[in-house]
C-alpha cells in the first residue's frame, strides 16, 4: 500500500465533533490531500489505513468516502479499499461545460439588475483574486476565482445553483490542478464582466460567461 506518512491528521478538537461534522472534517481533509496529490491518482487505500492515519473513526470515514465516490474523486476497488481516480483532460471540459452550464442559468435568472450589496462582493472577491494573481500563485489564484464564481451565484440571489456549484467544486478544484497555468493579468477575466453586470447589460455579461468558460474547458466558444 503507498505510504500515508504525508496525510496530517485530524486536529485534537475534532474528537468533539458530532457525527455529522466529523464525517465533513474527514471529506474536508481527504479532499485537500487528493487535490495537493498526497493522495495520487491511481493509488489504492484500505479504509482502515486511512483511518489510522487520520486518526478517525471508520464509520465516519467510510461516509466521507462514499461522498467523494458520488464526486468521481474515489472508487471502490474492493469491499475496504478505494482507488483515487485518474483525471484527465476529458474531465476538466466534462467539469467546465458543466458550470458554464451553471454560472450561465443563474445569470438568465437573476433578478437583473444585481444589487449593490451582490456587486460590492463581487468586487470584493475579484479583489483577492487580482492580488494572487500580481503575486503569480497560481494555486492562489486558482482557489480565489472558484470563489470568486462561487459569490456571483450568490450575487445571481439562486440558491439552488448555488448548492449544485458547492458540490462540483471539489471536481473541478481536482480538474484545476492537471494543468495549472499561471494567472492572466486580472483585468482580463473580471472587469469586463463586473462591468456588465453593474451597467445591468445582461447579454454582454452572459458573452463574457461563455467566453471565459469556452477557454476554461478547452473549448472554442460558439
Amino acid at each position: 500500500m503507498p505510504d500515508l506518512s504525508h496525510l496530517s491528521p485530524l486536529p485534537p478538537k475534532a474528537a468533539t465533533d458530532d457525527r455529522h461534522a466529523l464525517r465533513e472534517r474527514i471529506h474536508g481533509a481527504l479532499t485537500e490531500a487528493l487535490v495537493n496529490g498526497t493522495l495520487a491518482p491511481g493509488q489504492e487505500h484500505e479504509e482502515a489505513s486511512l483511518a489510522t492515519h487520520l486518526g478517525a473513526p471508520l464509520a465516519p470515514l467510510r461516509e466521507a468516502l462514499l461522498q467523494l465516490a458520488s464526486q468521481r474523486l474515489v472508487e471502490y476497488a474492493g469491499p475496504d479499499t478505494v482507488r483515487v481516480t485518474t483525471a484527465d483532460a476529458a474531465t476538466r471540459g466534462h467539469a467546465a461545460a458543466v458550470l458554464h452550464g451553471l454560472y450561465r442559468t443563474a445569470l438568465l435568472t437573476a433578478p437583473w439588475p444585481l444589487t449593490e450589496d451582490g456587486l460590492d462582493a463581487l468586487r470584493n472577491s475579484a479583489a483577492a483574486y487580482a492580488r494572487a494573481a500580481a503575486h503569480r500563485n497560481a494555486v492562489e489564484a486558482g482557489a480565489a476565482e472558484r470563489a470568486l464564481w462561487s459569490v456571483f451565484v450568490h450575487a445571481c440571489r439562486n440558491r439552488f445553483l448555488y448548492d449544485a456549484v458547492s458540490r462540483l467544486a471539489p471536481v473541478w478544484q481536482r480538474a484545476q490542478h492537471l494543468d495549472i497555468p499561471l494567472p492572466a493579468e486580472p483585468g482580463n477575466v473580471w472587469d469586463d464582466l463586473l462591468a456588465a453586470c453593474a451597467a445591468g447589460d445582461r447579454q454582454r455579461a452572459l458573452q463574457c460567461v461563455d467566453d471565459h468558460w469556452a477557454r476554461a474547458g478547452g473549448v472554442t466558444s460558439a
